[in-house]
Formats: structure tokens, C-alpha cells, sequence
């Protein structure tokens, strides 16, 4: 059973599995670190989210439309973004007739990974064990694990 400091919004047509001890933080007095919104979840239909043992979110977003796996012990700070999804073609014709050939690609995240808060982390990333990405970051691909990331897009800092 997670453990939840205010709201945490879901909306779910696929699955969603949440280990023990996962703690979801979606108040200002949960997490002082300048919430600006509560923690949301939504899983569509075929999409697949796994959440670790003993990880924690405040004010985080996860949109999952394929698959998101999340391992043990990971933290995210306040105001992160995760997203396998583009949401909308790149394609404006594409675009103007709906959102067919929408892209989507897979999310792990290793065991013991920090995400540094105002993150965003897109679709086909992996990110290997016990790396930090820093606050403000934006990854757009593979982090290997013990390596510490940051800025806009993300580069490695340096290794752990």
C-alpha cells in the first residue's frame, strides 16, 4: 500500500503495479521544496507501469503509454516529468488529421536513482543504477549507471 501526503490524481486503462513502501508526496507541507502540482499518473490502454519497493515522488507526472519501469529505493524531486510518449506527431499534416503515428518508447529507471527536482525524462531512456540526474534537466537518452547528468539536454558531469 503506497503512502500518500494529499492527492495523488490516476487514471488508468492498463496496469499499474506499485511496490511496498513507495511514498507520493502532493502538498505543500509534504515536501517544502516549492510544489508547483500534485503527483498524477495515467496509464493508457496497453501501457504497463512498475514502480520499486521504498521509492518516493513529490509532485511528479508520470504519463505511461507503452511502459514505464521504475526500480528500488529511487527518488524524484519536487516537479519532475516522465513521459514515454510525444503525446502528438511531429508531422503537422499528421497533426491537423488527429494524432496518428504518435511515438512511444519504453522508460527504465535502475534501483538507487536520484532525479533532481524540475526534471524531465522522455520516452526510450534508460537510466542505469545509482545515477543522479541533476535538477532541471532534460534527458533525451541512455544515462549508464553511477554517473551523475545535468542540463538542458543532459550531459554527463561526471562518474560516480
Amino acid at each position: 500500500m503506497p503512502i500518500i501526503n494529499g492527492r495523488l490524481f490516476v487514471k488508468n486503462k492498463g496496469t499499474i503495479n506499485i511496490g511496498k513502501g513507495v511514498k507520493f508526496n502532493s502538498s505543500l507541507t509534504s515536501n517544502y521544496v516549492g510544489l508547483q502540482k500534485p503527483c498524477t499518473i495515467c496509464v493508457s490502454e496497453n501501457g504497463n507501469l512498475k514502480i520499486g519497493d521504498f521509492s518516493g515522488f513529490s509532485g511528479v507526472s508520470l504519463f505511461c503509454s507503452m511502459q514505464i519501469k521504475i526500480g528500488d529505493y529511487v527518488n524524484f524531486g519536487g516537479n519532475v516529468f516522465i513521459w514515454d510518449t510525444d503525446f502528438h506527431p511531429i508531422d503537422y499534416e499528421l497533426r491537423r488529421e488527429g494524432f496518428d503515428g504518435v511515438k512511444s518508447s519504453p522508460i527504465s529507471i535502475g534501483n538507487d536513482v536520484f532525479i533532481g527536482a524540475n526534471s524531465t525524462i522522455l520516452k526510450g531512456v534508460t537510466i542505469g543504477e545509482k545515477s543522479i540526474v541533476g535538477a532541471g534537466s532534460l534527458v533525451t537518452k541512455d544515462i549508464p549507471a553511477n554517473e551523475m547528468w545535468a542540463g538542458n539536454p543532459a550531459r554527463l558531469i561526471k562518474k560516480i
